[in-house]
């Protein structure tokens, strides 16, 4: 297959490999470990440290600009995510799982963030200049795209093995392993499909050859406007960071944990009269009491249309049981604390199954993002970045006034959910061209594969800082004015942008 003047047939895979492991190890692994019982705030600051390859990775991308071809490099590490992915299929069903995860995780991060390096490089060595404003969109609607199909289809086949086999850590355990596989497939068709030949022209890897590593690094700093482009790159996501982590809780969590005062079961039956002769009169409980209460006690999670029984967990492993049970454990100790005279617990959550989430990501979501996606490249490629600059900022950001509804009204009507996530899909999809091309200006110059490895190393440390406080700020303030703070702290990024400078005509195509 001849691809060396055929953009359409390389970039859309090539950006959809690097999205979907992106997405995998920072998004889906949120409703993984939430539903296997981990907790906001360990979910919160764990996934967001997986952030930190890509915050990292301008220390070594001047390596990946000095050593090998760009393709060489990207291959190899989509060969190594692949295998990383299979791994954490295996590991889900041990005891330790969570930890294990996790270092693998960092192992695909890691590659991930060094593909990222060499196939920005690649698209901006192999591409002419003239043609990369309107492949910007492509380029960042395939990157999108990906996302959603880690979003949308690996989540509705999680939530289907989910309901078939009636174990989370089965379900879960197949879901990555056949990420595994399609990722080794898509490694595949990159192999035969992107050019073999990489451009050498100047400012771009002939220069490099003769630079020091602290050259490189230096030269982004002597940028005009540095200090300015640093604060907006780091606050522009500040609410984004924050949403991204607690959106899949919030969709998942029940609308309120309530005790059912009947009993199935004599164990369940025992558990009540413990509860009914002792807690409400606000005795003492025997440790064995309480454990009885903790694992036993009838509680019903009220989803968005049904409501469903809390399982119950024996106690083998102390850290498992405390983190698989910690909605039961939370809800016995306010029981036990206000002498059982409020029943019911608000959590504030939509209350969807997994499915549902696959499902309204998976299908509007994803057209809205490629039409978003698509309209934003087109939009810059006529008029340039200044002209659209602050509409697309503010059509990425304002949607969050729909999670703010949301979280305060539950509406009943799935279709609500739908058309809040239509919405932000589309404004995503729009919006965050302009800040792609932003970055792209920032790289201009000599050394651009690595200044624009440090511009998205800083993108990402604006994301993982405050993503890793996020499930501390949600467990305090509740979801309604979680959302609230998340479109509040959009703000400063709004304000910063008006005082970038930049051409006029930035992106826009050559008549």
């Amino acid at each position: 297959m001849k691809t060396e003047n055929k953009p359409w047939f390389w970039i859309p895979l090539l950006n959809f490999a690097s999205g979907f492991p992106y997405i995998v190890i920072i998004s889906v692994s949120v409703l993984m470990y939430k539903n296997l019982g981990i907790t906001n705030e360990d979910i919160g600051l764990y996934t967001s440290l997986l952030y930190l390859p890509w915050v990292i990775k301008p220390l070594w991308s001047p390596f990946i600009d000095l050593h090998g071809t760009k393709r060489k490099w990207f291959l190899a590490m989509q060969f190594v995510i692949s295998i990383a992915f299979l791994i954490v299929g295996l590991t889900i069903p041990l005891n330790n799982f969570f930890i294990l995860t996790l270092a693998i995780f960092w192992v695909a991060a890691f590659a991930s963030a060094s593909n990222d390096i060499a196939s920005d490089g690649f698209y901006l060595l192999v591409l002419p200049k003239e043609q990369q404003s309107f492949f910007l969109g492509i380029r960042s609607t395939f990157y999108r795209i990906s996302m959603l199909a880690g979003n949308g289809l690996i989540v509705l086949l999680a939530g289907y093995l989910e309901h078939k086999f009636g174990d989370n850590r089965k379900a879960w355990s197949y879901t990555m392993i056949f990420v595994g596989l399609l990722m080794a497939l898509i490694t595949a068709y990159n192999y035969f499909s992107t050019p073999k030949t990489e451009n050498t022209t100047p400012g771009t890897a002939k220069e490099i050859a003769d630079q020091s590593f602290a050259s490189v690094f230096a030269s982004f700093f002597r940028k005009k406007q540095i200090v300015l482009v640093l604060a907006f790159i780091l606050l522009f996501r500040l609410g984004e960071s924050q949403l991204m982590k607690m959106l899949t809780p919030f969709l998942v969590d029940p609308i309120k944990y309530e005790l059912v005062e009947s009993g199935s079961d004599e164990s369940q039956i025992k558990a009540l009269e413990v509860y009914n002769s002792k807690v409400t009169n606000g005795e003492k409980l025997s440790d064995s009491e309480l454990q009885l209460l903790y694992s036993k006690l009838p509680i019903s999670a009220e989803m968005a249309n049904t409501k469903k029984p809390l399982p119950e967990i024996e106690n083998k492993d102390p850290k498992e049981y405390k983190n698989l049970n910690k909605a039961r454990i939370n809800f016995v100790d306010q029981l036990v604390t206000n002498k059982g005279t409020q029943k019911v617990v608000l959590k504030g959550g939509m209350g969807l199954d997994t499915e549902d989430i696959g499902l309204i990501y998976g299908t509007f979501g994803l057209i809205a993002l490629m039409l978003g996606g698509v309209l934003g490249g087109i939009a810059i490629s006529r008029h340039g970045l200044t002209k659209w600059m602050l509409p697309m900022i503010l059509t990425m950001h304002l949607p969050i006034i729909g999670f703010i509804l949301l979280s305060y009204f539950h509406p009943s009507s799935v279709y609500y959910i739908y058309a809040v996530v239509i919405v932000e899909q589309f404004g995503y999809g729009f919006g965050f061209a302009a800040f792609m091309m932003y970055l792209i200006y920032v790289a201009e110059g000599e050394s651009k594969t690595s200044h624009y490895a440090i511009a998205t190393g800083f993108m990402a440390l604006g994301m993982m800082l405050p993503g890793m406080v996020s499930g501390y700020i949600q467990e305090y303030l509740g979801y309604g004015n979680f959302f609230i703070w998340v479109f509040l702290a959009t703000i400063p990024g709004v304000i910063l942008s008006r005082f970038l400078i930049f051409p006029k005509d930035f992106g826009k195509k050559i008549e």
